[in-house]
């Protein structure tokens, strides 16, 4: 004797007499409350899983597949994807991208389903894409990649204007009415002492995780960096914070940002006007080194240092 199961019925019909009249019910496609029937044959294997329908879980499951005792293809990577379907399968990864993980073909540390440009190397700012100049524009809509510009020139440099006849135009020149040298963006040479304390103040200079506050390790070569700015006072520093790629990008901006400032604060307990001093935050836009590596990261969480003249 076969027994069916009516969905959505209380019980199952436990006799022949129930069991003819609900099956008559179920032909008629429809009950006293004009709800479907379902007939279910208990000992059936629809998908030939060796799983009857009854207690089959996923009974459209290919023929040869190999399931579980309640019928449904084997998931090893526990992402929601069926071996079967599984192009990764001993590595979760997302229904869309067929059950394998998202890489990052250009190893800038952007996964590829948030990377605009895949096969180039970018920075988070704009989505995964370069700016190879660096100068806030990125190169598919920088008519000038290599060269530093400005928004209003489309990404290329402003006409060559040099107000203190050094050779270094305007735009590049961080003292445009001190005559300087290149090598100091356009500032006067660096004196050997100020350079040795610069030197030792960037290399020394540590944060706690995560923080603005300066690890007291470094206070010695910030004091010798102070005293070299209070006995030049036409002296001044520019400081700009940068970080690695690790966390979220406001957080980031944010991180560098205080941490430049943070310099200037202890800085100005030694003496140093904070006028003479100017700062800014680049977050993880402008790596100087891999994302990829333990040492890449610390090369790119620093505070640069520029002393200027006006």
């Amino acid at each position: 004797m076969f027994i069916l199961s009516f969905i959505g019925e209380k019980a199952f019909a436990q006799n022949p007499a129930q069991t003819k009249k609900k099956a008559k019910a179920a032909k008629k496609g429809r009950n006293k409350k004009q709800e479907p029937y379902q007939i279910v044959w208990k000992d059936k294997d629809s998908d030939g899983d060796g799983v009857p329908d009854g207690r089959d879980k996923c009974i459209h499951t290919p023929k040869g597949e190999p399931v579980t005792t309640f019928g449904c293809p084997y998931d090893v990577d526990f992402d929601g994807v069926y071996d079967y379907e599984d192009q990764c399968k001993n590595e979760a990864g997302p229904k869309e991208n067929k059950g394998c993980p998202w890489g990052d073909r250009d190893k800038d540390g952007i996964m590829d389903n948030k990377d605009e440009c895949p096969d180039a190397p970018g920075i988070a700012q704009f989505r995964g894409c370069p700016d190879t100049d660096g100068d806030g524009i990125q190169d598919k809509e920088d008519q000038c990649p290599k060269e530093r510009g400005t928004i209003a020139y489309k990404g290329c440099p402003p006409p060559f204007v040099d107000t203190d006849g050094d050779g270094v135009g305007d735009y590049d020149d961080l003292c445009m009415r001190t005559p300087g040298v290149k090598s100091n963006k356009g500032c006067p040479e660096i004196k050997p002492e100020e350079k040795k304390a610069l030197e030792e103040a960037f290399k020394n200079l540590l944060f706690e995780t995560n923080s603005d506050v300066i690890i007291s390790s470094s206070y010695n070569s910030l004091n010798k960096l102070a005293s070299v700015m209070v006995n030049n006072p036409r002296s001044k520093l520019h400081l700009e914070g940068h970080t690695d790629n690790v966390g979220d990008d406001n957080s980031n901006m944010d991180l560098s940002k205080r941490r430049s400032e943070s310099v200037k604060r202890y800085l100005g307990t030694k003496g140093v006007n904070a006028s003479r001093i100017t700062t800014a935050g680049f977050g993880e836009t402008k790596p100087v080194d891999t994302n990829d590596t333990d040492a890449g990261r610390q090369a790119n969480r620093r505070v640069e240092m520029n002393i200027m003249y006006e």
